[in-house]
């Protein structure tokens, strides 16, 4: 009797404190945003960040925050706010993952929603520029450069001047 004790015991130590791993989380926190509960997604993503800030999915939690984010996703936020968070994890990406694949694609997007979704230009510009400096051979680079050259003007003007320079 008093040796199932110590066994029922001993696995309540093991079993019972075992804390979950950053891949448990990140499970967790895509069954929630597959069940359209962002809020929930949200927080077991930063708790990643939080937590596990060295692993691999604390980049896969940035991206998928900045996804939640940039699409809307996460309710009681306004637009102004859900698209600057969304451009701050971008960026974050591009801050802490410099040499990651995702890093280009994250600085030219934290760029793109600074211009196009929060209008803010000098803010967006410099985003760009340091863009094209650290990936000079990203297939982005052009459309960096357009975009920079595009910034503020309004899109139907945009293609009105292009429709004029083809003709």
């Amino acid at each position: 009797m008093k040796s199932i004790i110590s066994l029922l015991l001993l696995s309540f130590i093991l079993f019972g404190c075992s804390k979950k791993t950053p891949q448990d989380y990140s499970n967790l926190a895509d069954k929630n945003a597959a069940n359209k509960n962002y809020t929930e997604a949200v927080k077991n993503y930063n708790l990643i960040l939080r937590e596990f800030p060295n692993s691999k999915e604390a980049l896969e939690s940035l991206m998928k925050l900045a996804l939640l984010y940039q699409n809307k996703r996460v309710p009681n936020i306004s637009d102004d706010s859900t698209m600057s968070i969304s451009a701050k994890y971008y960026k974050e990406i591009f801050d802490k993952y410099p040499n990651s694949k995702d890093a280009p694609r994250a600085l030219f997007m934290s760029a793109f929603i600074t211009a196009n979704a929060l209008n803010r230009y000098d803010e967006a510009k410099n985003i760009y520029e340091l863009f094209i400096k650290k990936y000079p051979k990203s297939e982005l680079v052009t459309s960096a450069k357009e975009e920079i050259k595009n910034m503020g003007i309004p899109p139907d003007k945009i293609i009105k001047n292009s429709t004029k320079k083809n003709s």
